[in-house]
């Protein structure tokens, strides 16, 4: 009972503390934790850049002036920000990635321009294939 108690704390601890997102074709949709929010300064509002070259995706605090900007307050779920963005994910979504997983991309923290960047290139497979696990 102990050991399992503690690994419901880690996994909760580490979706509340650890800036990542994750993106999902099949459904069409990112996922951004709310650590991700809190690293930039828990804005109200928040817009993505998604630079195709260096194929990365960039999270940074905006106001409601911002045409481009999602309000935190409207998307906050428990964990997190759930966008739904077909043409999004399918701009982002690497070739090299099945289209039946969910990956994982952990932030890097620019202090200057205070964004959240998000490197495809870093992503990691978060689950398997329900096919692979029967």
């Amino acid at each position: 009972m102990y050991l399992e108690n503690n690994k419901k704390t880690a996994l909760t601890i580490y979706g509340k503390n650890c800036p990542y997102i994750k993106i999902r074709w099949e459904d069409g949709y990112i996922f951004i934790s709310n650590a991700v929010v809190s690293l930039i300064g828990n804005p109200a509002f928040i817009r993505l850049r998604w630079n195709a070259a260096k194929h990365t995706l960039i999270v940074e605090p905006t106001n409601s002036s911002d045409p481009d900007g999602l309000s935190v307050t409207d998307w906050q779920e428990q964990y997190g920000l759930l966008l739904y963005s077909d043409m999004l994910v399918d701009e982002i979504w690497s070739e090299d990635w099945n289209k039946e997983f969910s990956f994982r991309i952990v932030a890097r923290y620019n202090v200057p321009s205070n964004i959240a960047i998000f490197d495809m290139k870093s992503a990691v497979l978060l689950e398997f294939a329900k096919e692979v696990l029967c």
